[in-house]
């Protein structure tokens, strides 16, 4: 006899609920994915990594780019008391390649500018029943600035949300900076330039100011002041070595401008124009060709007086080790433009003293006499306010050694003050416009229409010196330039008193 086992009916199948519980558990694993990738490929709030693995984007001092640990920290806690106070606030951007890698703009340049950036916003916030107050935001479009879309894009979109008023700094003449500049103007972003030379970023739409002077300015006091060494020593011979890479908006504009501001000043020029060229990952290239140039430079029996280079410091520092190489001497002047002071602001650091001893080297040998178009330098402020203790300098340079560590010797290649005065202008019109339009929000309309006001009895007293922009074309007016001589590295590779002024010069056009 067979023993029939009990078997339980199935249950019903319930299929919506399986498939529901399967998609659950696919959103749960998707959502867990998204999450890793985000996480990996975010550096902080506002700042992601991108394929090269550089951290861009825009923060609030949260995020610490390249070697700006301890200023980032400082912005950071100045931002967070201007939240927590609850008073009317304005953000204002600093735009520039963070960490460096930019032609011959290294992070130790970068580093200094916004550090007179967050002085300008101690400065502002600290003034008394005064708003709106300000947030510094700092913005990094990376090496090169290769991301400035992205980061432009993510400015832009911060305007009404962070009522985001203007953006200052921009580092570096280049196409990027160019097109950077011309999007943030459509966007009715308005824009104080602190460092940039170039003279195509100059137009007759409002949206685009700068407390840096355009090459144009800087040809015209170099022809003026070699016109000057003419009159006074008879035969005294000036030669060009211009580099010749089209692709570079301030070499280019450069030599154009410094062609025109020859002719217009009656200023003698040899008819032998040496060329070179440089570019981007070509550097044992323009090594070579600027070893060519030294050749022809040095190696004449007489060789000129002064000689002008349009090109970046980048360069003149080869062309400065080409001229001393091998214990060769090459007595004569060189003068160059704004970038010159790149020369330095690559060698920062233990890492690279034995360059710069090689360069002290060289230099010595070479005898070379070298001097710079300065945007400014603690010289120039004192010359404007008629002595040390009339002026804001002072001031600036106790905050710069008590507020930022110092040391204040920094201070003499003008980039901390060039980043002071873009970002204090722009909060000095924030403030005037509370006062024009009698606003609870300021606007970054408002604040473009008070720059544009920025000139005759409405100009800012900057560390630089008094601040008026053209209404045309935004350019600088009434400003003094200085020029500067490079000083070599000191035998032991250490960067001593580099910075030596010797003269203000007119920056007439």
């Amino acid at each position: 006899m067979s023993t029939r086992l009990f078997e339980p009916p199935r249950p019903p199948r319930r299929w919506g609920l399986w498939i529901i519980s399967v998609l659950v558990a696919a959103a749960v694993v998707v959502a867990a994915v998204v999450q890793i990738v985000e996480t990996n490929g975010r550096c902080g709030e506002g700042v992601r990594e991108v394929a090269d693995g550089e951290c861009v984007g825009v923060t609030d001092g949260a995020y610490a780019f390249g070697n700006m640990k301890s200023l980032s920290d400082r912005i950071r806690a100045e931002n967070d008391e201007v939240v927590k106070s609850g008073e009317r606030s304005v953000a204002i951007a600093y735009l520039e390649a963070m960490a460096g890698g930019s032609a011959d703009r290294g992070p130790e340049a970068t580093r200094q500018a916004i550090s007179g950036a967050y002085l300008a916003q101690r400065a502002l916030n600290a003034e008394r029943s005064t708003l709106p107050k300000i947030r510094l935001l700092l913005a990094n479009t990376g090496r090169g600035d290769r991301h400035w879309r992205q980061v432009v894009d993510q400015l832009i979109a911060m305007k009404d949300k962070e009522r985001l008023v203007a953006v200052a700094g921009f580092g570096q003449s280049n196409d990027r900076t160019m097109r950077a500049v011309q999007r943030l103007r459509a966007a009715g972003l308005p824009m104080v330039g602190a460092t940039v030379a170039a003279d195509g970023l100059s137009s007759r739409t409002a949206g685009f100011y700068r407390v840096s002077f355009p090459n144009r300015d800087q040809t015209a006091a170099a022809a003026g002041y070699l016109k000057e060494q003419q009159r006074k020593h008879p035969g005294y011979r000036v030669q060009v070595i211009r580099d010749g890479n089209e692709k570079d908006n301030y070499n280019t504009s450069l030599y154009e401008d410094f062609s025109r501001a020859a002719r217009r000043a009656g200023l003698d020029v040899d008819d032998e124009i040496i060329p070179f060229r440089s570019g981007e990952g070509e550097a044992a290239t323009a090594g070579n060709a600027l070893s060519l140039v030294a050749d022809k430079v040095c190696g004449d029996p007489k060789p000129p007086d002064a000689v002008y280079f349009a090109g970046r410091g980048r360069e003149l520092r080869r062309f400065i080790e080409a001229a001393g190489e091998g214990g060769r001497h090459c007595r004569t002047a060189v003068l160059s433009g704004s970038s010159a002071l790149g020369i330095y602001f690559d060698t920062g650091g233990d890492r690279h003293r034995a360059e710069l001893a090689t360069l002290a080297e060289r230099w010595k040998d070479s005898q070379l006499t070298v001097y710079y178009t300065a945007f400014t330098h603690p010289a120039i402020s004192k010359e404007v306010y008629g002595g040390a203790g009339n002026g804001p300098f002072a001031d600036f340079e106790r905050a710069y050694r008590t507020a930022v560590g110092g040391p204040t010797t920094d201070l003499a290649s003008g980039q901390a003050m060039l980043g002071h005065d873009a970002t204090y202008t722009i909060g000095k019109a924030a403030r005037n416009a509370v006062g024009v339009y009698g606003t609870r929000q300021v606007t970054a309309r408002m604040v473009l229409a008070m720059l544009e006001q920025t000139n005759g009895r409405s100009r800012v007293r900057g560390i630089s010196g008094y601040i008026a922009f053209d209404p045309d074309t935004g350019e600088p007016v009434d400003r003094p330039l200085a020029l500067v001589e490079l000083r070599r590295p000191t035998d032991t590779g250490e960067a001593g008193d580099i910075y030596r002024f010797v003269t203000g010069l007119s920056a007439g056009r």
